[in-house]
């Protein structure tokens, strides 16, 4: 609340709360004039003489010289002086930047798997905080082997296929099919690649390999997402 000094007419600014919904005497820092003022910060009691300045925290030395002494307190509260309260517009720039910059990571974050298909570039730094950011929503789907009799040395053939669980078009990573032993020896690998083929939301691309002379001791099939 504004009060205004109704002598000298200085602006000052107290709390409401100080009133307590009743008149308060108070002091003017500038002119030591002392009033009454009611709780909406209108004078209701204005003296026509000063106080004298020896209650007033002032020191008197002689009839026309004063001097401030600390040790004597003033009677009443001073208001001090009114400064309308100055946004710091630095604070402020600072802030919404931060915030900004959070919405953009979080928004980034979520985007992930487009931002690396749409740049390849980026893909290092984000596999540092998720590695698996390449083969996120591509499903491996009917699986199968079978020995071909028809051709010589009855080769094992491996056919599957990729799906993309993923709403938008990305491309389709090459895949190892690994065959190996009961304790988990690798015996033979194939890699496929797909030369830059792309497929978008439930789309499925198939893939076969042929395996020719595999071991007899093969019995599980594996295949892996490498890039």
């Amino acid at each position: 609340m504004i009060i205004q000094c109704p002598s000298c007419g200085t602006n000052f600014f107290l709390d409401e709360k100080k009133f307590n919904g009743s008149p308060k005497k108070l002091k003017c820092s500038r002119c030591s004039l002392i009033w009454t003022s009611s709780s909406e910060g209108k004078p209701i009691d204005i003296p026509k003489l000063f106080e004298p300045s020896s209650t007033q925290g002032l020191k008197v030395k002689d009839k026309n010289q004063e001097k401030f002494d600390k040790n004597i307190k003033p009677d009443h509260p001073l208001p001090v002086l009114f400064n309308k309260p100055k946004t710091n517009k630095s604070d402020f720039i600072f802030w919404t930047l931060l915030l900004l910059l959070f919405g953009s990571f979080i928004f980034g974050w979520n985007k992930r798997v487009l931002l690396v298909n749409k740049f390849p570039s980026m893909s290092p730094i984000i596999e540092i905080f998720d590695p698996s950011i390449k083969f996120r929503g591509i499903e491996i789907n009917n699986l199968s082997s079978r020995v071909s009799s028809n051709q010589d040395g009855s080769p094992l053939i491996v056919s599957g296929s990729l799906i993309n669980q993923e709403n938008y078009i990305r491309k389709v990573p090459s895949i190892t099919v690994i065959i190996e032993s009961d304790d988990r020896t690798v015996l033979m690998r194939k890699n496929i690649k797909f030369n830059n083929e792309f497929f978008d939301y439930l789309e499925i691309k198939d893939f076969e390999v042929k395996f020719d002379n595999f071991p007899e001791n093969a019995s599980n099939i594996f295949v892996e997402i490498v890039e």
